[in-house]
């Protein structure tokens, strides 16, 4: 009697041990679902109305499709990739603009602003919340 709760207890630990080492594949996310995200955010922080998302979707596909392309082009080239990103982040704005009243541009100026003060708390290795 011993000797089978022994061999299951083993058989226990062992059978955790092995379901704790499997992970799950984390996958990228999609281009629509990288769009979505970011209109949902553009919706709520500029206060979009429904004409105006419709305007901006293309202009946000565009976009992510850019950085997507630039992150292949220049992966490995840190420094070319962030001026890349940032030409296509400026033609981005400049089309947000066209779209967006004043009052709208303000928000996207500061979201951005924000956006990049905690990129740049993250890569000194502090918490960006």
């Amino acid at each position: 009697m011993k000797r089978i709760i022994l061999i299951a207890g083993i058989c226990l630990v062992s059978l955790v041990g092995i379901q704790a080492q499997q992970t799950t594949a984390k996958t990228a996310p999609t281009l629509d679902q990288k769009v979505d995200k970011m209109m949902k955010t553009l919706t709520a922080t500029c206060n979009l109305t429904p004409d105006q998302v419709t305007k901006a979707r293309p202009i946000v596909t565009e976009t992510i499709k850019a950085h997507m392309a630039n992150k292949q082009q220049y992966g490995s080239d840190k420094d070319k990739l962030k001026s890349a990103n940032k030409a296509t982040l400026a033609a981005e704005n400049a089309k947000m603009n066209a779209i967006l009243n004043a009052d709208q541009q303000e928000k996207l100026a500061d979201f951005e602003k924000q956006r990049q003060a905690a990129a740049q708390k993250k890569q000194a290795g502090g918490n960006p919340q």
